[in-house]
């Protein structure tokens, strides 16, 4: 399993939103805090935007401004902070299993 699965399923698996459904074109509000926090983990994680965008078969500007905004939410709302620090902590625990 790679660093993008990875994100994608421990988002999938805190916020409750399917893996389909993240990748997918809906503008519904779960779906788009579960992608803007995929794009944030990959982004702390070292991927550039056209990596990211790459992944997430978007457009490297929609995931500049995606990544704005979840810093922004990250500043501004303590739920979105604490949902962003369960997931950093799960991803980097799945990330070592896959190491080791």
């Amino acid at each position: 399993m790679d660093n993008k699965e990875i994100a994608i399923a421990v988002v999938s698996k805190v916020t409750g939103v399917a893996k389909s459904t993240i990748l997918s074109r809906t503008r519904e509000w779960p779906a788009v805090e579960a992608r803007q926090l995929v794009i944030l983990l990959l982004a702390r994680d070292g991927a550039t935007d056209e990596t990211i965008s790459w992944m997430l078969n978007r457009g490297r500007c929609a995931i500049l401004k995606s990544r704005h905004n979840a810093n922004d939410a990250l500043r501004l709302s303590k739920l979105f902070r604490e949902k962003f620090d369960k997931i950093s902590e799960m991803y980097e625990h799945q990330k070592s299993l896959r190491v080791s």
